[in-house]
C-alpha cells in the first residue's frame, strides 16, 4: 500500500518538478559541454599530429640541408649550420 503524500508536497509539485529538472538539465548541459570541449581539442591534437607526418620529409630536408619549406612556405633559419652532421 502506498502511502500518501504531505500536502505541502502536493500543493508544490509542480514548481518542485520544474526545480528538479532545472537542475537535471544543468547537469547534461555541463557534461556535454566538457565532451565537446574534449573532441574539440582531441581534433587539434590530431590535426597537428597529421600536420607534422605529412611534412616529415621537409622538416628533415630543412634540418639537413638549411632549406626549408613547410607546407609550401619558404622559411629561413637564423641559427642554422648545415655543417652539423645529424
Amino acid at each position: 500500500m502506498l502511502a500518501a503524500a504531505p500536502a505541502w508536497f502536493s500543493d508544490n509539485l509542480g514548481p518542485i518538478a520544474a526545480g528538479t529538472l532545472l537542475v537535471v538539465t544543468l547537469l547534461i548541459v555541463r557534461m556535454v559541454q566538457k565532451a565537446a570541449l574534449r573532441m574539440v581539442l582531441l581534433g587539434i591534437v590530431v590535426a597537428i599530429a597529421l600536420f607534422v607526418y605529412v611534412n616529415r620529409k621537409p622538416l628533415e630536408t630543412c634540418a639537413r640541408t638549411c632549406q626549408c619549406s613547410i607546407a609550401g612556405q619558404h622559411l629561413t633559419v637564423p641559427t642554422c649550420d648545415s655543417d652539423l652532421k645529424l
